[in-house]
């Protein structure tokens, strides 16, 4: 059947069908208090703008996503520092750069045998405490712990999150964020505004690492990149520094109770403006995407919603509900069995029509005048015929049908008369 993509306006996009549900928020509904209504994909589409803004807000993971939690050779905070600020080429021992000693003093704290020795103003190298005893050269742990990883000759444009850390609790997924945030990220202040947070890389794989870090914690984020070519040069120490590579900077908003730094500077400014204020995700745009064979999926959560791609959060079965499908008659067969197979637990519904006043195109099915030989012998579904007798209608209302249905007969009877008798004759013929 026919698919299509839906974007959100942070990036975060996955493929769907026509009839696929989706649990919505509207500003009218949030205004008014209303909870989430769950509407198809294709009711959305060409209504997605009110006002120029988003209209349609889609829920956001209600807690960070659960992974199998899995042991790690580095400490996630500690990982986090040196993906920032960390030289991870092993051609010489490991060493960090940061202007603030809090820094140098946790990632000392969390790798263990490791001793900062400062080198400069801001440089420290990772010495090893054990190695070189009794003429014995011994290993950096920390050269060692970065091949395991594969890390080691990694460099600003090619570092990332190994899977082993980003497929893990939601303690080592937030310790690896707040270790690049305290370094390559900050918080941005506006006055009378919500303090947003932003995060700066070079490298695609690392963006998107941290994209799917703050996803998976309940945040959003968004993307911008700043092309290498036709940058004004950088400075560093007075001298013009050329960009080698395009530069990605990330928007990004967390859940109030997700606290983004440890760095106590940062983490400061980011509580005195109260957070970054509350995420949102809205739909931005509904895009064909050819022909694929669809699924439908039935999850036992009471409120029927579920994770797919990119941590989008959506909605398939209609649990604890009453529902009512009206005009019936105008549902093709696979409409008729999209709707019956979205029925969750603990649901009850009543489908009604009349099969005489079908408004489907010339040759098409009704799904409900064929859905009674296909499912009258299964359990807990029930067919009621009613006639006109048991419809409660205005008499005038009443008597119009039945004079429809009477000139249907004496129509039906003509045609049928009109073709028993033949073609007419002429009198060559005869």
């Amino acid at each position: 059947e026919e698919v299509f993509r839906l974007t959100a306006q942070d990036g975060a996009s996955t493929l769907c069908s026509g009839e696929h549900l989706w649990a919505v928020s509207t500003a009218a509904d949030r205004r008014a208090g209303r909870p989430f209504r769950v509407v198809e994909t294709r009711e959305m589409m060409g209504r997605l703008r009110a006002a120029h803004a988003h209209r349609f807000e889609l829920p956001l993971v209600s807690q960070p996503v659960a992974f199998r939690p899995q042991d790690v050779p580095i400490d996630p905070y500690a990982l986090g520092l040196l993906l920032g600020d960390g030289c991870l080429t092993t051609s010489t021992t490991p060493s960090f750069s940061t202007g603030d000693p809090e820094l140098a003093l946790s990632l000392e704290m969390a790798l263990e045998g490791i001793e900062l020795v400062r080198e400069g103003d801001y440089d420290y190298v990772l010495r090893n405490m054990a190695g070189g005893r009794g003429g014995v050269i011994v290993a950096n742990p920390v050269t060692a712990m970065l091949r395991q990883l594969g890390l080691a000759g990694s460099r600003s444009a090619t570092k990332f999150v190994p899977e082993a850390y980003l497929a893990n609790s939601a303690e080592v997924r937030l310790a690896v964020l707040q270790g690049l945030l305290d370094t390559d990220g900050g918080p941005v202040t506006q006055a009378r505004r919500s303090c947003r947070i932003q995060y700066t890389t070079t490298s695609p794989r690392l963006r998107d690492d941290v994209v799917f870090l703050v996803r998976s914690l309940g945040g959003i984020t968004n993307v911008r990149t700043r092309v290498a070519d036709g940058r004004r040069p950088g400075r560093a120490k007075g001298l013009p520094v050329r960009h080698r590579a395009d530069a990605y900077t990330l928007d990004i908003r967390l859940p109030a109770d997700i606290a983004p730094f440890r760095l106590t500077r940062k983490a400061g400014t980011y509580a005195a403006f109260e957070g970054g204020g509350r995420p949102m995700r809205f739909v931005d745009r509904i895009e064909a995407a050819g022909d694929a064979e669809t699924v439908c999926i039935q999850v036992a959560a009471k409120d029927s919603l579920y994770v797919t791609d990119d941590f989008l959060v959506t909605h398939n079965t209609l649990n604890d509900a009453f529902i009512i499908l009206d005009e019936a008659q105008n549902t093709t067969p696979e409409q008729m069995k999209m709707f019956l197979t979205r029925i969750g637990f603990g649901s009850k519904a009543v489908i009604n029509g009349d099969a005489t006043q079908v408004d489907l195109g010339t040759g098409q099915a009704s799904g409900l005048a064929v859905v009674e030989g296909i499912l009258d012998d299964i359990d807990d579904i029930a067919f009621c015929h009613l006639g006109g007798r048991d419809v409660v209608r205005h008499k005038i209302v009443q008597e119009i049908v039945e004079a429809y249905d009477r000139f249907g007969q004496r129509r039906t009877a003509a045609e049928t008369q009109t073709t028993d008798a033949g073609p007419p004759t002429t009198d060559a013929e005869s």
